[in-house]
């Protein structure tokens, strides 16, 4: 291993191609990392224009792998960068943007002494065309950086015209990092040169002549190329630079698990012999959508879909717990148990794992193809319970039928039903299915099975609520501000079918809320049945004894109902006969016919009606038999 520190015209006026492998990350960087680089840029270019640069700026480091051919005659040598390709990538960037507006500003000699860093000159025995570009990213950027290399931003408009608007600008949202880094130094480079300023903000003069402009434009190529140091580490072909890539990297916080996880699997395809560009076109190009990249809903920590996918992934293969926050020593742990490979190759490895990628994206909404798999999601998703996913993976890739899987949806859904209305929480439920798939994988994917698991379950972190614990939580206790509004509107809906005929329509109306038919706040218009007023407050036993059974039953599930958000607003605390008359005119829910039926609301109604959803309760999640 040897590193020195080099300038940056000396590291990239080496007639050599630096290669990104194919595990590392597509280009990312973003203002966050683009607006640091270019105060740098700008600092050391007021600097060169003032005469003061004395001191160089240092820019991180450059991590570089031979590659084996550097001593073949007549080809263009290359050379693995393994490290600081976000840097060596905006660098390259920045001087095509400094080309194409050195062009547009008719600033002379720019065009040539740039080429000599963004190009190669190539020899007699290069047979990759494009062995001409000094720098050769990974293959999701390859062709739009090597068109911006070449054509410039009309380049890029050719080949990218979604991501422009009809008037020529840029789509911020809808460009590649790499398209949105170049319109930025763009921007920033016109600026300087016409106004001498970093941001518009900062400008309260006039434009300025040519020959500050060229000066300017000169300035700003000193300053990168001149007065910006790297500190760059070539590794000998000893040197494992999967290890020191990852010694690196492991706790640089931009840098994903799933970035380590990718490179440590391309890393042993390339041990074996495999064909990198094969495997990652076939098996990992998906996972380079923005989808997989987006924050998962309902599941924490807050991380990417794909790290919580892997995450889900390797339970389903192993039954064992998988530390989110220690994903990296997980997926090694799993691709190399106890240091022996588990898998014939990567990619047997690779398939394990995506095979489950179409049940992930139907239970997170992105795919309707398994309407059973899209229901259970749905359903996860209310009641926030994607520690289940693991158990859905497994019983969507058994070989059982489709109604024998939708059976144990049904069973999940209904041990995830039964404990929320029961109140047992949800804190302990990942190391319930995470036993479940351990039995599933010893004793197979049925029914039985993960019925058995899930009533083998003992105390209050994972039991299965008796049918007399689930009526009795259902009739007596006060559920609402309990369970979160998507979770009691499911369950309503849920009774709310139950109590239709076969022949009624099933979709569910937008924009239902959760109502209480006596308000919280009864104390104005609910009296007793006798018509006499109930205080909120009072010393009289009888009164606090009729007080406390009302604050307690308004918030049980017979005093809850399901209407339209505008039917929510407008009824308020109204009194029951009001009420009546706005849910006869705008309510077609079967739920609703019962308050209809009825002359006032008292506490004995909520009883009852509580009495009735539990009977269609037990029915609709009921507890399974035992075998």
């Amino acid at each position: 291993m040897d590193a020195k520190d080099y300038i940056v015209n000396e590291v990239l006026r080496d007639p050599r191609r630096f290669m990104v492998p194919i595990y590392q990350r597509q280009y990312q960087w973003g203002p966050k990392r683009l607006i640091p680089l270019w105060e740098d840029i700008v600092a050391k270019a007021d600097e060169v224009l003032a005469g003061e640069s004395r001191f160089m700026h240092y820019m991180g480091a450059l991590i570089l792998a031979p590659t084996g051919d550097a001593n073949k005659f007549a080809i263009t040598p290359s050379i693995q960068v393994v490290d600081g390709q976000q840097r060596l990538t905006s660098f390259e960037l920045f001087l095509a943007a400094v080309r194409e507006k050195a062009r547009e500003l008719n600033v002379p000699d720019v065009d040539a002494g740039v080429a000599d860093y963004i190009f190669n000159t190539t020899k007699s025995q290069d047979t990759d065309p494009n062995a001409k570009f000094k720098l050769t990213p990974t293959p999701a950027d390859r062709r739009l950086f090597w068109t911006i290399i070449e054509e410039g931003r009309e380049g890029a408009k050719a080949l990218m015209p979604n991501a422009f608007y009809k008037n020529g600008g840029l789509k911020a949202g809808a460009a590649p990092a790499a398209l949105a880094a170049y319109e930025f130094f763009l921007q920033k480079i016109d600026l300087y040169a016409r106004l001498g300023v970093s941001d518009q903000a900062l400008f309260d003069g006039e434009e300025t002549d040519q020959g500050l402009a060229v000066e300017r434009v000169g300035a700003l190529i000193n300053a990168v190329l001149s007065r910006m140091k790297l500190v760059v580490i070539e590794l000998g072909e000893a040197d494992d630079a999967q290890v020191i890539f990852e010694t690196l990297n492991s706790q640089a916080e931009p840098l994903l698990a799933m970035d380590l996880v990718r490179n440590n699997i391309f890393h042993r395809a390339e041990r074996q012999g495999a064909s990198v560009e094969t495997l990652h076109a076939e098996l990992w190009q998906p996972f380079e959508t923005p989808f997989w990249k987006e924050p998962a809903p309902r599941a924490r920590p807050v991380r990417p879909r794909i790290e919580h996918f892997l995450a889900h992934a390797l339970t389903a293969q192993t039954g064992a717990a998988t530390s989110m926050r220690e994903l990296y020593a997980e997926y090694r742990a799993f691709a190399r148990p106890k240091g022996r490979e588990r898998f014939e190759s990567v990619a047997d490895e690779l398939k394990a794992l995506t095979q489950f990628v179409p049940v992930y994206k139907e239970l997170e909404g992105q795919a309707k193809d398994d309407l059973s798999l899209s229901w259970i999601g749905s359903k996860l998703a209310h009641w926030e319970v994607t520690t289940a996913y693991p158990v859905i993976f497994r019983i969507a890739v058994s070989d059982t039928d489709v109604e024998t899987r939708r059976a144990m949806f049904e069973i999940v859904y209904s041990y995830i039903v039964r404990r929320g209305l029961c109140l047992l929480g949800a804190k302990n439920l990942n190391n319930v299915f995470q036993r479940v798939v351990s039995i599933f994988l010893r004793d197979g994917v049925t029914p039985a099975v993960l019925a058995g698991a899930l009533l083998d379950q003992t105390g209050t972190a994972g039991r299965f609520p008796t049918d007399e614990e689930f009526r009795s939580a259902i009739v007596g206790t006060p559920i609402y501000g309990r369970l979160n509004n998507p979770r009691l509107g499911d369950v309503l809906w849920e009774l709310e079918l139950l109590s239709r005929s076969s022949k009624m329509e099933e979709a569910r109306p937008p924009n239902l809320w959760v109502e209480h038919v006596m308000p919280y706040s009864w104390s104005a218009h609910w009296p007793l049945p006798d018509g006499t007023n109930l205080p909120t407050y009072s010393s009289d036993p009888d009164v606090v004894s009729l007080i406390s059974r009302r604050e307690r039953l308004i918030h049980t599930l017979g005093n809850l109902t399901l209407v339209t958000s505008g039917l929510n607003i407008s009824m308020g605390n109204d009194s029951f006969v009001e009420k009546r008359e706005e849910l006869k005119a705008h309510t077609l829910l079967v739920l609703n016919q019962w308050i209809l039926a009825r002359n006032g609301w008292t506490e004995d109604d909520i009883e009852a009606r509580s009495a009735f959803f539990a009977d269609l309760a037990l029915a609709r999640w009921p507890r399974p038999v035992s075998g």
